[in-house]
């Protein structure tokens, strides 16, 4: 039996804190065009086109947009579209956002500034770019194991195990593999991926060079700046120039 992830995510995934806090900033930014960028299912979409906002919805999972597009009416209001940063029209948008950690997917600097140089090519000047990422001092992947991560989903065809265990530190980079187990058949199948953990001297020089400048950084998501104890890197950013 394949594991259906995208159909899954919401219920493996079932925290909204970062997207009721993106929501609250594009409101106070005044955002009339928005981009989710790694939208995933599309919650952080649906909920910006409640507010009126126009929504540039994109990720790369052609299933992921299927649920996304599926899901809900957004009246129009929201583009559902496959691909990557450089999908993004120039001048395009206000604000954009990457919720899901999708920040750390870009493990090499190339691809990171790349997708950095994108999305302020979407920006109008003083628009505003919004992400996170784990802070490297929580050591996060510590606590992936089977024993701390194993979930029951349930699924059409039967229950599902799912958990992640960490396979390889070597920071900023960070190998994991993902488990399923099918629990009628016993079958495992691994999934292998990496993530980055760049330290907060390391985004904020990143940004620099494309051009933005950072306005915020908390360390939680109701808000809370930076402390020794702080699990979170939220960002936000503005675009300087072109």
């Amino acid at each position: 039996m394949g594991f259906d992830f995208s159909a899954s995510y919401d219920e493996l995934n079932p925290a909204d804190d970062d997207h009721r806090f993106y929501e609250r900033l594009a409101l106070a930014h005044g955002a009339r065009d928005a981009v989710d960028l790694g939208c995933g299912t599309g919650s952080l979409a649906r909920r910006w086109a409640g507010h009126g906002l126009r929504v540039h919805a994109v990720d790369p999972d052609p299933a992921m947009i299927r649920v996304a597009a599926g899901r809900g009416d957004v009246a129009g209001r929201v583009t559902w579209t496959v691909g990557y940063s450089d999908v993004l029209a120039t001048g395009s948008a206000d604000l954009v956002v990457m919720t899901g950690h999708v920040a750390q997917v870009f493990v090499e600097d190339v691809a990171w500034s790349a997708v950095l140089a994108d999305a302020g090519r979407a920006l109008r000047l003083g628009g505003l770019l919004a992400f996170e990422s784990r802070h490297p001092q929580a050591r996060a992947w510590e606590g992936w194991t089977r024993a701390a991560t194993l979930r029951i989903v349930e699924t059409g065809e039967g229950p599902v195990e799912f958990w992640h265990e960490t396979v390889e530190v070597d920071l900023p980079r960070v190998a994991y593999d993902t488990f399923t187990r099918d629990l009628a058949t016993g079958e495992v199948v691994a999934n292998r991926d990496v993530l980055a953990f760049r330290s907060p001297e390391a985004i904020a020089a990143s940004l620099a060079a494309a051009g933005f400048a950072v306005d915020r950084l908390h360390g939680s998501w109701d808000g809370a700046p930076v402390t020794p104890r702080s699990v979170e890197l939220i960002v936000c950013a503005t675009r300087l120039h072109r």
